[in-house]
């Protein structure tokens, strides 16, 4: 890859797993004060494991100007297949995550709309995604991006992770509608 080409999305190949669950990591390590630290270390478990889900997604990627993956997520042409009640048809998108050095350089902006790309090319009325209220700045990318609440997909955490949901942020959703 030459210089020009830095900062566009691609697909990461699987020797770049490493890669992509450090920038998760550290990405997410700012929760670490919000979440007990038993839900936190499950939560982290879950988004770093990129092989249980290879088969079902894709793993987007953008790299920094050094060459190093800054930014990631997880693209699923059908989000049914992610297990979260998504209706079959429609896309969705997890774990996106950038790494703090980067914030603010347009990465996650940049596979956002690489994601919604997918999704409107292979005809997918709509994309969708889960997050938590305390990502304040996830549900700000995902509301300048377009997407709108849609409460009667949220989840509890007990949905997700096997732990007791009680006292604990709901997960909430979000979709695009594409068509």
């Amino acid at each position: 890859m030459n210089a020009t080409d830095r900062g566009a999305v691609r697909v990461a190949n699987p020797h770049e797993h490493d890669a992509v669950r450090a920038v998760t990591a550290a990405a997410f390590e700012q929760y670490r004060a919000v979440l007990p630290s038993h839900l936190f270390d499950l939560y982290v478990a879950d988004l770093v494991d990129i092989e249980a889900r290879a088969d079902a997604s894709e793993q987007l990627v953008v790299d920094g100007t050094d060459g190093r993956i800054v930014a990631s997520v997880s693209y699923y042409p059908d989000a049914s297949d992610e297990g979260l009640a998504w209706p079959s048809g429609w896309s969705g998108l997890r774990a996106l995550a950038v790494d703090p050095d980067h914030r603010g350089s347009g990465a996650g902006r940049r596979l956002m709309d690489a994601c919604r790309q997918r999704a409107a090319a292979a005809g997918s009325p709509v994309l969708a995604l889960h997050t938590a209220e305390f990502m304040r700045a996830a549900v700000s990318l995902y509301e300048k991006t377009g997407f709108r609440r849609a409460p009667q997909y949220d989840l509890r955490p007990s949905d997700l992770l096997d732990v007791d949901s009680d006292g604990l942020p709901q997960v909430i959703a979000y979709t695009l509608a594409l068509a």
